[in-house]
């Protein structure tokens, strides 16, 4: 059977839950004892690699040891996916920032022509921030509500291009559920290799949209260097607060992204329980919460309100106390 996103989705938030409740007893008090190497599988700048560079500061001080932020991006992330799977030591000291790309939409786009399999490649760590996505507009498209740009696209067919992190990433299918949510928009896709170079497209006008996270877009738009036609969530994001969502605006269809913490298969569980118990302990802190919420994250266990049903099993998923 090919799971959709969502049941793929839903299926791992099970397998992470289970990791979650490994009991704290069994934790191995001499590690880390080295450095541990937190591999971000997309480009600078983006999401992911803000979210790791904020955990690894907070990590670094909570176990003593330095968390070393790697970047290897490529294929929508599933490069350093299938590397941390296949090739990493399973020590606990290689760990990966898996989002719903690399380990919901990708196994379900790809099957058997992976390079890893979500379920058996992987010791799940810990679910560790959800974001909602927002839709971009170059500043020299004439539209400024959904309903306009609708109009606009559907004026000029195969005219308009977007950006995306790559080829099955959560930004492509963001889009991707717009486009059909609005009537079946005709426009080109152009891949790119992470959040980063998608926006930076949009900043140069090789392309007229892009869809990123919240934080990635919040400079941008505060600057006023790009437009934000909408934000893909049930409910407006803190961040962008006068930015209506397009449910708001008639047109029904949500793009909420997550990111969990994983290793590569068998990594004891009492080292297993020790990496969730200080990463949980690190995303409660308070000064950590503020941070990620002013960019648009909203970190575990911290429940953000009203989520849609697509993330309700990973808010009874996170780090646990």
């Amino acid at each position: 059977m090919i799971l959709t996103p969502r049941r793929q989705l839903l299926r791992l938030a099970t397998v992470l839950a289970t990791s979650a409740a490994l009991p704290a007893a069994a934790q191995t008090a001499a590690f880390p004892s080295k450095p541990i190497k937190l591999i971000v599988p997309h480009a600078p700048g983006g999401n992911s690699d803000t979210f790791g560079r904020i955990l690894a500061q907070y990590l670094s001080e909570r176990v003593g040891q330095q968390v070393v932020v790697e970047n290897k991006p490529g294929a929508g992330g599933t490069v350093a996916s299938g590397a941390v799977a296949k090739s990493a030591a399973p020590d606990g000291y290689t760990l990966l920032v898996a989002d719903n790309g690399t380990h919901a939409i990708a196994p379900t786009l790809y099957g058997a022509k992976l390079s890893y399999d979500v379920f058996k490649d992987f010791t799940p760590i810990t679910l560790a921030a959800t974001f909602p996505t927002v839709i971009l507009l170059h500043p020299s498209v004439p539209a400024t509500t959904p309903k306009e740009f609708v109009a606009l696209a559907k004026s000029q067919p195969g005219k308009l291009t977007y950006s995306s992190a790559g080829t099955g990433n959560g930004s492509h299918l963001t889009i991707e559920l717009f486009r059909t949510a609005a009537g079946g928009l005709d426009m080109l896709h152009v891949p790119y290799k992470g959040g980063a170079p998608a926006v930076q497209a949009l900043l140069s006008g090789e392309v007229q949209m892009t869809a990123v996270s919240v934080n990635t877009a919040l400079p941008q738009v505060q600057s006023g260097k790009v437009r934000a036609l909408g934000v893909a969530s049930s409910k407006r994001s803190p961040a962008l607060p006068d930015v209506a969502t397009f449910i708001e605006n008639g047109i029904a269809f949500e793009g909420d992204s997550w990111l969990a913490i994983v290793g590569p298969p068998g990594i004891p569980a009492d080292i297993t329980a020790k990496l969730n118990a200080d990463i949980a302990a690190t995303l409660r802190q308070p000064d950590v919460q503020e941070r990620l919420a002013k960019l648009g994250l909203w970190s575990w266990p911290r429940r953000r309100p009203s989520s849609p049903p697509c993330c309700s099993a990973m808010c009874r998923s996170g780090p646990r106390p």
